[in-house]
């Protein structure tokens, strides 16, 4: 991987400091540290999970406000009945698809997003592989997929990072929740300015957005929690004494 002076590397990742007053490190530096930290304590993530392309980007819809527990059967049923490309499910009924979709919460509204987000990749020439879409530079892209309905700027940055391999940065409640608690103001930040952040801070690279971006989650379902569980956390060194 390669990405903030190769991160994924220990031998060459920056020096971990204590941040015992969270104005001593500039943005730049603290998101650094924070991926180095996770990064030591976790290793690879490995995420998304999904085997294909076409089974990552329907579950960057599916997983909307939903547990990933309840996506996984959904995703294997549609598996199954061989309707998981975007060209098949393009080809069915609101109906049809609903009923495939039943146990992934607000199934219908999802259902209604699915065909809008399989008809629009089926009529750009998507075969199952990010080349197909090499195409569209990802500005255009991006804006694109934010038009169709039901497509907000973290799931329209979910297909862009993991379906479509485009350096956008993910920003998620975890994202912001990690940061605002271990001191980083601009965790306050709009969208589009803590993506910006993200991006100026770190080097624009697939590989990296993607690991950094599922080390944030975990560290979010483990450890920074609506009520945290601090010890043992990578990051509890970040909160000073």
């Amino acid at each position: 991987m390669s990405g903030v002076n190769d991160l994924s590397s220990p031998m060459q990742q920056p020096e971990v400091v204590g941040r015992k007053e969270p104005a001593m490190l500039t943005d730049c530096h603290f998101l650094r540290e924070v991926y180095t930290l996770l990064f030591d304590h976790y290793g690879p993530q490995h995420w998304w999970p999904g085997d294909t392309p076409d089974e990552i980007l329907a579950g960057c819809v599916l997983s909307q406000n939903t547990r990933w527990e309840r996506v996984v059967p959904v995703i294997e049923g549609l598996k199954q009945a061989g309707i998981l490309s975007p060209s098949r499910l393009a080809e069915l009924t609101l109906e049809d698809l609903t009923g495939y979709l039943h146990d992934s919460g607000t199934y219908r509204r999802k259902s209604e997003y699915l065909l809008e987000l399989a008809a629009y990749f089926t009529e750009n020439g998507w075969t199952s592989d990010c080349d197909s879409m090499a195409h569209t530079d990802t500005d255009r892209l991006r804006c694109e997929l934010l038009s169709l309905r039901g497509i907000g700027p973290e799931t329209a940055d979910c297909i862009m990072l993991y379906v479509l391999k485009r350096p956008v940065f993910v920003i998620d409640a975890y994202t912001r929740r990690i940061l605002d608690r271990h001191g980083m103001e601009s965790a306050h930040a709009s969208y589009p300015e803590l993506q910006a952040l993200f991006h100026r801070s770190l080097e624009r690279d697939v590989s990296l957005f993607n690991e950094y971006h599922a080390l944030l989650v975990r560290c979010g379902k483990e450890f920074c929690r609506p009520k945290p569980l601090c010890e043992g956390c990578p990051l509890a060194r970040l909160l000073g004494e």
